[in-house]
């Protein structure tokens, strides 16, 4: 009897909780730019862009493995920590094959206190002027 009891608490207790929350499209502020460079080396600038101007300040990338049309995802974490966990996110890069380069799509969370400096940085990674977008 006290273990049926327990286990009822148990399941009254476990109803009580929520799931995280989930992050949504809403919640990031989306620029959509492009640059006159193939997509290999756009990626090559961000990569050099965060370990130039630090991690700390524009967070910490994880990129993905090319897809076969040649797009490169990226989630941006506010710090190591932090990496692979979908609710701690703080922007998103894709980059995309074009015609005259390079699109890409980068958000970044409105929570984050840098938000549209962030997104400022990473178009000017992406086109190779790193050192414009470091203080």
């Amino acid at each position: 009897m006290k273990i049926f009891l327990i286990l009822v608490m148990t399941f009254i207790l476990a109803g009580c909780s929520s799931w995280p929350k989930q992050v949504k499209d809403s919640d990031f502020l989306t620029k959509h730019v492009s640059a006159n460079v193939p997509v290999d080396r756009a990626y090559t600038n961000l990569q050099q862009g965060f370990r130039y101007c630090g991690v700390a300040q524009y967070g910490f990338p994880e990129w993905r493995n090319p897809e076969k049309d040649g797009t490169v995802l990226c989630d941006v974490y506010p710090d190591k920590t932090s990496s692979g966990k979908p609710d701690k996110v703080s922007g998103t890069i894709k980059l995309s094959p074009a015609p005259t380069g390079t699109q890409a799509v980068l958000k970044v969370r409105r929570n984050v206190s840098n938000y549209e400096d962030m997104l400022t940085a990473w178009e000017i990674f992406m086109s190779g002027r790193v050192r414009e977008a470091c203080p």
